[in-house]
């Protein structure tokens, strides 16, 4: 080892590695106060990705994303991590799934529509789709942020090039590119193998699962401060919101105990209602004493619209309840493309 003039070891200076949790990470100590638990942001707690064997082994490769997509909403609604403290790949498998699912049930308006204002949806989709080398998608995809983000000059000379005579054949042209390429080279199988070739996955049997959710949770020190203040945050939002209201309202004509509402997204109504309208909705969970339900909002009829929302039972070909809305609580639900 050289030495100094002193004869003291000389030592090189430390460098400083990647914050674990990566840009998920910056992002948040940029943007958390400090000024609630659920503002505090406590550094990267849990780094693995826990998913069912069962998941792993079928044929089809959704199954997977699905557990994932399962895996992300736990321990956000259960464990109240927030993004940044657990494994950052488990949102981008859930964000890029979103984007996927909604753009080709509804398109990308609608997509845009529902996740355009979320900065970390947006960040998250592009994260997952480069991480699985998706290219064809990450390009449809950013040209789409670049199409309504960008700055209007960049824009104008955008839409020139790609020879849109506005913004409704751009949407049409996505759409299109969307199918073609999912017909081609679809994208779920890749994003199975891209979660099997993460090195923080680990498989665990179903019986287990909770066992590792609440493994999770233990390294979450606020975790008890969050669940209050998500306690508090959720009763105040419940009392007003038109969502909450049609939640309980179904749940009451099914006599079901309304238990929680998660985000809604465009889907195609037939994966929650066999007997459905064959077109897009846009879907909520919900959470009952009983399971899981589905909520959907839809559109029905010509010059004379419904605005309509009912609540599916899995394997029952009727909605267990039904309501009709005000145009402005289903706008307030409802995001509208534009």
């Amino acid at each position: 080892m050289a030495e100094g003039s002193i004869g003291e070891p000389r030592i090189a200076p430390a460098i400083e590695g990647p914050e674990p949790g990566g840009w998920l990470a910056q992002y948040q100590r940029a943007r958390c106060t400090n000024a609630s638990p659920l503002q505090t942001y406590q550094g990267l707690l849990f780094d693995e990705i826990v998913l069912p064997e069962s998941a792993a082994a079928h044929d089809e490769p959704l199954q997977l994303v699905l557990a994932c997509n399962a895996w992300a909403e736990a321990l956000l609604d259960q464990a109240f991590f927030i993004p940044g403290e657990f494994a950052p790949e488990a949102l981008f498998s859930f964000y890029a799934h979103d984007y996927l699912t909604q753009a080709k049930a509804g398109g990308h308006a609608q997509y845009f529509a529902a996740r355009g204002g979320d900065e970390l949806a947006l960040k998250c989709c592009a994260a997952g789709l480069k991480s699985m080398l998706a290219d064809p998608h990450l390009e449809l995809f950013n040209l789409m942020v670049r199409l309504r983000r960008g700055p209007r000059k960049s824009v104008r000379k955008l839409m020139a090039e790609r020879r849109y005579r506005n913004m409704a054949a751009a949407w049409r042209d996505l759409d299109r590119r969307l199918a073609d390429l999912e017909a081609e080279e679809p994208l779920t199988p890749r994003h199975k193998i891209w979660l099997k070739s993460l090195r923080k996955l680990k498989l665990a049997p179903e019986a287990e699962m909770s066992q590792h959710l609440n493994r999770a949770a233990s390294a979450n020190r606020l975790f008890h401060q969050r669940r209050q203040e998500v306690a508090q945050l959720r009763a105040a939002h419940e009392r007003d919101d038109p969502a909450y209201k049609a939640a309980r309202s179904l749940c009451q004509m099914a006599g079901l105990g309304f238990a929680g509402l998660h985000s809604g997204a465009f889907a195609p109504m037939r994966e929650s209602w066999p007997e459905g309208p064959q077109r897009a909705g846009f879907v909520f969970r919900v959470d009952t004493d009983r399971g899981p339900r589905a909520m959907l909002f839809y559109v029905e009829g010509g010059l004379f619209k419904k605005r309509l929302a009912v609540l599916i039972e899995h394997g029952n070909p009727l909605p267990v309840g039904s309501l009709t809305l005000a145009r402005n609580d289903y706008d307030a639900i409802v995001p509208v493309a534009r």
